[in-house]
């Protein structure tokens, strides 16, 4: 394949792209940060000292910006993401020995999105200018009601109705940054961007076809709502230090501010028999909800061992503060109608990566994650990332996967009447992300 055309295959497939995240069903209640990373980061575990001289830099530690040089280069992203949630009880004997799991839900998610920006750098300063996909909202739960018949029966088993639950939803974000150095190893920056949210939509409920004891309810309680909009801002602010020629030091945070949505009819709660959130359904009336989102603070290291073979080690730790999280609903009149807030604890995350640049100049890039949530311990995760990359003259090409599975257990989330189940439900959740990121340097 000719570089022209690899160059044409690039472009249109960086149209589109997406984003991962893991409790996806909390999603829409803004209890996930919002996280934005290039190929080659992504394969390092997501550190931010990995994205020097790339507009992303902007979203995460500004002053990796900087270089004292003249640059302008063009960059494009690709995410695709792909997970399975499954839902299961266990089935007891009438001794109540374990037999099996019964997954009785299995849902599949695919999602692309893309991004766009450009990074220009003189000899003082640098800045960039993107759009980017940050949060994808869509979680599409569907589960299937059987209704039994019995033996005599041409179709034993009819399709009795659906438990359903939908979720979509896009937010991009317009984002500016600039950064300039402080003497010789010192850099700092500062970003801002905003956000701009679109395409949402919710449902929640019973959809019956037949009437079944099987059934959470008798009666259709799916109401598919169209909430307007909506918008936000956040502020990034970085400082990189250059401690030896082979030590890189940065400090970030992300001063993540308010996001409002205009007419929803879903009300975040706390449950308290689990002691983890939950919704509920106000048909008749839509709110305003505004989300105060949590900041985070984020060390990272870089470091270049003396070594034959071109090595770069990375690590990086990050502290959300999640205390300040809190989501206020409103109607009409701008009268408070709910506030959730949960005063979670701070939680953290601790981001390591290595790559080995070989003779031949290709790289190969390994990392993994360690993410501790703030709900539930069970809800913890980690994650294994790789990835490499490919250059020539001024276009480069990297490319990072990371995978992760995730466990944790919650009630039934259609409960039918006088049905016990002896214990939770486990919810497992196994994803894999693409990230291709193209740039161009002229």
């Amino acid at each position: 394949m000719t570089r022209k055309h690899l160059l044409t295959l690039l472009l249109i497939i960086t149209l589109s792209a997406g984003n991962l995240f893991g409790q996806a069903y909390f999603k829409y209640m803004g209890l996930e940060n919002t996280s934005k990373n290039t190929a080659r980061s992504l394969a390092l575990g997501g550190n931010a000292l990995a994205m020097e001289l790339n507009p992303v830099a902007g979203l995460n530690n500004p002053a990796m910006l900087y270089k004292a040089a003249d640059a302008l280069i063009v960059y494009s992203n690709l995410n695709m993401s792909s997970f399975i949630e499954r839902r299961s009880f266990p089935v007891q004997d009438s001794f109540g020995d374990f037999l099996a799991e019964n997954d009785y839900v299995s849902n599949r998610y695919q999602r692309m999105e893309g991004d766009l920006a450009m990074y220009y750098s003189q000899k003082g300063f640098s800045a960039s200018a993107g759009w980017y996909s940050l949060e994808n909202f869509n979680y599409d739960y569907q589960e299937e009601i059987r209704s039994d018949m019995g033996s005599g029966a041409y179709n034993r088993d009819p399709l009795a109705g659906y438990h359903k639950i939908n979720f979509s939803g896009m937010t991009h974000g317009l984002n500016v940054a600039l950064a300039h150095d402080i003497g010789k190893r010192f850099a700092v920056g500062y970003a801002y961007t905003h956000y701009f949210g679109s395409g949402f939509e919710e449902g929640y409920g019973v959809i019956p076809i037949l009437s079944d004891s099987k059934l959470s309810s008798s009666d259709t309680t799916y109401f598919p709502e169209i909430p307007t909009n909506g918008s936000g801002s956040n502020i990034n602010l970085g400082l990189t230090a250059k401690v030896t020629d082979r030590l890189q030091l940065g400090l970030s945070t992300t001063l993540a501010g308010i996001y409002t949505m205009e007419g929803t009819h879903m009300i975040a709660g706390m449950d308290s028999s689990l002691l983890l959130p939950a919704y509920s359904v106000d048909a008749d009336s839509a709110y305003k909800v505004v989300i105060d989102r949590p900041n985070t603070y984020s060390l990272s290291l870089r470091y270049i061992p003396n070594n034959e073979l071109k090595t770069t080690l990375y690590a990086q730790f990050d502290i959300t503060d999640w205390p300040g999280y809190a989501a206020g609903y409103f109607d009409s009149a701008d009268s408070l109608i709910s506030l959730f807030s949960p005063e979670y604890s701070p939680s953290w995350a601790l981001r390591a990566g290595i790559e080995h640049v070989f003779f031949t100049g290709v790289p190969l890039r390994f990392g993994f994650t360690y993410e501790k949530n703030p709900m539930n311990n069970d809800m913890n995760r980690s994650t294994i990332n790789m990835g490499s990359g490919w250059s020539s003259n001024n276009l480069t090409l990297d490319i990072g996967i990371l995978i992760y599975q995730n466990m944790y257990y919650y009630s039934d989330l259609f409960p039918v009447e006088d049905e016990v189940r002896a214990t939770l439900d486990k919810v497992k959740e196994n994803g894999l992300r693409l990230n291709v990121s193209l740039s161009y340097a002229f």
